[in-house]
């Protein structure tokens, strides 16, 4: 359906008909029709004709009805009363069906409707008016607002502060401590609507929500309170953070013409739909064995400094039974500091769990401290890829004992990290076999700080460099979030998925219902792990 609007309630006019007046020459008038409510009108159209309608409407009343076509495909035109074009109305049913009325008056007048044939060389047919209502003001201010507002809460709170200034204000303290969502409405087996509000005051210009399936929402005023709304249609099974930008303007000076902008961030908060993966790794577990942790230097000549490490090996090690060895990028985010079961992402809690319940065998950890070289290091180093493969590996080796060959190795990260992972196995498979990347960078090119997310001009080169490349004996784990920066992130991980499944690579994908935040990784680092060094026979 095309309905095309312009007036004061922000609706867009059609631009081409923007000098059109309902006495216009593309057809002849025939006569002119006052609507009124409960009207029913049937009528015949016959060739290069347009039919006149006409009401009047205070500023703010509404008109609603419907047109009911019979072998003819029409569309209604609408002109305020400065004889201007407001609507263009035009539903996609062809000669059949009906084209729908719901006109609100920007301004009291006479509203014109001219009803033509879609073309101009159309075959004469019939219609049928049918006027519902004509609704006053007052009436169709509570309509709209109950489209508006379709969680009570809120519908309550609007008709409120019409009287009342201070209900959003109550409306506020009373949800203090509370999550910005408010109502969680299913819409199907599938989605949900969620509807989040955020508090703004007097200065508050506009609200943007950032997270979930959308690129930024932008939240509108509760009527005439400071109090902003958004929605979004949200899978069940999603889980992601998400948070508000503000644009504050404050003005100052004697007319207010010195303004002052303002961003504001808020949150972010968590929103874990109810059929959101579970992440029952996350947490330690009563009886189940704790590996151990410590601090080590490693000095690297390639890099030419020295790169502080965290090790874990898995409760009992005794340097006998050999294990697997995994090397995770950014490691004090995983876990390398003391207390690292409340890290952002507890590789050695996670570590824990999968060893006690026999999903993965005993495994060293070696969790790489950035050291504010981050940038550096993960963005497509060949010294950082020798240092990995030709130092960090060793050096494992010699300190502890490890599986041999590169099919005992994973290395693993998430963003730049999960590139870096795959950076390192690309320039090293001799000494790395598989590659744990959740949500990897991999629009990453070699002028990357020029790159301007989400939708980069180039291909990544470590995809290109896949695709030029021979197969090579490394297996992946690659998990990204269908919410994450569109073509940059989602769109790059499935492209180099392409690529890998066409060279033969032995690939486990999966994409999930999130964005590009730690809530997803510590949950796909677990899976990532039994997918690269599962056992069977495990339990959960």
């Amino acid at each position: 359906m095309t309905i095309r609007f312009r007036n004061a309630l922000g609706r867009v006019m059609c631009a081409s008909s923007l000098l059109l007046i309902a006495a216009s020459v593309a057809g002849q008038s025939v006569g002119s029709t006052v609507l009124s409510q409960g009207m029913i009108l049937e009528r015949s159209l016959g060739l290069s004709e347009e039919h006149v309608y006409t009401a009047e409407l205070d500023s703010g009343a509404a008109i609603i009805g419907e047109i009911d076509q019979d072998g003819v495909d029409l569309v209604i035109d609408v002109f305020g009363p400065d004889r201007q074009q407001i609507a263009h109305i035009d539903s996609p049913n062809g000669e059949k069906g009906s084209e729908p009325i719901d006109v609100t008056a920007s301004h009291g007048g006479t509203y014109r409707f001219v009803v033509h044939a879609a073309d101009k060389n159309a075959k004469p047919g019939r219609y049928a008016v049918k006027i519902e209502q004509l609704v006053s003001p007052a009436a169709n201010a509570r309509r709209l607002a109950r489209q508006a507002y379709p969680v009570k809460a809120l519908f309550d709170l609007w008709e409120e502060s019409i009287t009342d200034p201070t209900a959003a204000d109550r409306f506020v303290a009373a949800r203090k401590g509370k999550t910005p969502v408010i109502d969680a409405t299913p819409v199907s087996a599938s989605e949900t609507r969620i509807t989040y509000v955020c508090p703004g005051d007097r200065d508050t210009e506009r609200v943007v929500l950032y997270g979930g399936p959308d690129f930024g929402v932008v939240m509108r005023r509760l009527g005439r309170t400071n109090l902003f709304l958004g929605t979004q249609l949200v899978a069940n099974d999603a889980r992601f953070e998400y948070s508000f930008t503000l644009r504050e303007v404050h003005r100052s000076g004697p007319n207010g013409e010195v303004e002052i902008a303002e961003a504001i961030q808020r949150g972010p908060w968590l929103l874990e739909m109810p059929d959101a993966p579970k992440q029952q790794d996350i947490v330690a577990k009563e009886g189940v064995p704790k590996g151990n942790t410590v601090e080590a230097t490693i000095k690297s000549t390639v890099l030419s400094e020295e790169r502080t490490v965290t090790v874990y090996t898995p409760a009992g090690y005794d340097g006998k039974v050999p294990c697997n060895l995994l090397i995770i990028f950014d490691g004090v985010t995983y876990g390398g500091r003391p207390g690292g079961e409340d890290a952002a992402i507890p590789a050695p809690v996670i570590l824990d769990n999968l060893i006690a319940t026999k999903r993965i065998g005993p495994t060293v950890a070696v969790l790489i401290w950035t050291m504010g070289k981050r940038n550096r290091d993960l963005t497509g180093s060949k010294p950082f890829a020798d240092f990995i493969a030709g130092e960090v590996v060793p050096w494992a080796r010699a300190h502890y004992a490890i599986l041999p060959g590169a099919g005992s190795v994973v290395v693993a990260g998430s963003s730049l990290g999960g590139f870096s992972a795959s950076w390192c196995a690309f320039n090293h498979p001799e000494a790395i076999g598989n590659v744990l990347s959740q949500s990897g960078a991999y629009w990453v090119t070699s002028d990357w700080q020029s790159v301007r997310p989400p939708y980069p001009h180039e291909t990544g080169m470590l995809i290109e460099m896949f695709k030029r490349e021979k197969q090579l004996p490394i297996r992946f784990y690659i998990s990204i979030g269908r919410y994450d920066l569109g073509a940059a992130m989602l769109g790059s991980n499935r492209e180099l998925r392409d690529v890998l499944q066409m060279k033969g690579y032995d690939v486990d994908y999966r994409e999930l219902d999130g964005g590009h935040d730690y809530e997803q990784w510590r949950g796909t680092l677990s899976d990532g792990l039994i997918s690269l060094l599962g056992k069977k026979g495990g339990s959960s």
